[in-house]
């Protein structure tokens, strides 16, 4: 019976690879995270928890300074993501709080993921600018969010959102303006 149990466990762990692969290969190819996330969430077999990790783990190896941070993303639409980060030793500063990077590299993941779900095949958007306001001390579980606007002007060649992180008591510990220089294409 432990045989049975360790074959099914390294079958479903051989799956989870194969799976994370083929689709950090899509994500890289489609260069639409949307696609991915409803990809992923159309799998019956897996768990709704089991979807977000592997799609942050997907994320992560798209990019990879991403990873140094332990996040998850839990929702992403048309111009919408949000994620969550738990407090860890390996994200926190001397003060026992989360070191203010980790809080840039989380924002500017959601942030990032929220804009290029509004953008074309062929269309690019390069981050130029991050204005972070650092308003409460961040401790335990973040969560970080930011809705965009559907880009109206496709002569725009820039972009602004804005991504709120907010403690487990729902108070703003940091609120982060991202500027994306963009270079739209024709539809």
């Amino acid at each position: 019976m432990n045989n049975f149990k360790a074959a099914l466990l390294f079958i479903v762990v051989l799956g989870l690879a194969v799976a994370v692969s083929s689709l950090s290969k899509k994500l890289g190819a489609l260069r639409d995270p949307l696609q991915v996330w409803d990809a992923l969430n159309n799998v019956g077999l897996l768990p709704i928890r089991m979807r977000g990790w592997i799609f942050s783990t997907v994320v992560g190896i798209a990019n990879p300074y991403s990873r140094s941070i332990n996040f998850r993303i839990t929702e992403l639409r048309k111009g919408k993501a949000c994620g969550v980060m738990k407090e860890t030793k390996k994200i926190s500063n001397p003060f026992r709080c989360v070191h203010a990077a980790a809080l840039i590299t989380f924002g500017e993941t959601v942030g990032g993921l929220a804009v290029f779900t509004l953008l074309g095949k062929k269309d690019r958007a390069i981050l130029t600018s991050i204005n972070a306001q650092y308003i409460k001390v961040a401790r335990g579980l973040l969560t970080a969010s930011s809705i965009v606007e559907p880009i109206k002007d496709r002569s725009a060649k820039e972009f602004v959102n804005e991504v709120l992180i907010k403690n487990a008591a729902f108070e703003t510990v940091a609120k982060l303006t991202l500027t994306w220089n963009l270079d739209l294409k024709d539809k």
